[in-house]
């Protein structure tokens, strides 16, 4: 009996040849990009199209983010980056710091704190920047997190109130355990050094997280100041509350995106805007 054996097509070379070729080119990707602002270089890590535009728009999409950091941080100061995504400004406030200073990164969305990571150890600030993976609240506990996009670089995550996931687990595309505490927690059990500054952008719960810092918005180790991502309806809240603890509003500024609705003729106050507040005493 003769017997014939059908040939793969294409032949498993020519697979192997393809794969090695567009997994090499995916590697090359995920390059460092290199940004110099004169004084200082920052590299970070791509592999999407949405991070790279997020690292490129790193002196354009917030300018005041980066002037407050800019004029704000000095050496040997503590800063706080919470909602850090992948890490822009956590680097850029790291080489303020420098090594004498300390940035707590405080990222829970699990691709964004992986490309933190990378970026990290790609500026060599391993010994200055203290990547965070938990989430932040008001009181301490595992809550649902809701994950808009499992993608890198993606923000509007966000941890609910609920301890229910049967009551959400339909809200978004990903619903993950998340562990969450407070600041002042952190800093009572001696995880954390009293923060210089602290911004806070993470989409919704900016208000949750400053009421769990309480203790330390009241103490002789307050922070100079905070940057505060203000949206409806919290925004009479967060006033009303930093206002409370002696901070004062002393500037705010918009996105890029924001300053274009308002050139066009929206209303500023209907818009998100981020608020800087310092402490009157």
């Amino acid at each position: 009996m003769i017997r014939y054996e059908a040939k793969s097509w294409p032949p498993k070379r020519y697979i192997k040849l393809f794969y090695k070729y567009i997994l090499g080119f995916r590697q090359w990707l995920t390059q460092d990009i290199h940004i110099i602002d004169g004084q200082h270089d920052y590299r970070f890590r791509c592999g999407t199209v949405r991070v790279y535009r997020r690292y490129l728009k790193l002196f354009l999409k917030e300018p005041g983010t980066v002037d407050w950091i800019n004029q704000n941080v000095k050496d040997g100061d503590i800063f706080y980056d919470i909602g850090a995504n992948v890490g822009v400004y956590t680097i850029f406030a790291a080489t303020r710091t420098g090594d004498k200073g300390k940035v707590y990164a405080f990222e829970p969305h699990g691709a964004n704190f992986a490309r933190l990571i990378d970026n990290i150890t790609a500026n060599d600030l391993q010994q200055t920047v203290s990547p965070v993976n938990f989430a932040l609240h008001n009181k301490e506990g595992f809550f649902p997190f809701l994950y808009e996009s499992s993608a890198v670089g993606t923000s509007n995550s966000q941890l609910t109130d609920s301890r229910d996931v049967t009551k959400v687990k339909n809200a978004a595309p990903i619903c993950e355990r998340k562990y969450a505490t407070t600041i002042d927690h952190l800093i009572d059990a001696g995880e954390i050094t009293p923060p210089h500054h602290i911004k806070i952008d993470v989409d919704g719960n900016e208000f949750l997280i400053l009421e769990g810092m309480n203790q330390l918005l009241s103490s002789i180790h307050r922070p100079i100041s905070i940057q505060v991502e203000m949206n409806d309806p919290h925004k009479p809240q967060i006033l009303e509350f930093l206002k409370s603890h002696g901070y004062c509003l002393v500037h705010k500024h918009f996105t890029r995106a924001q300053s274009r609705k308002i050139k066009e003729g929206s209303e500023p106050e209907s818009l998100g805007y981020n608020a800087i507040f310092r402490h009157e005493g």
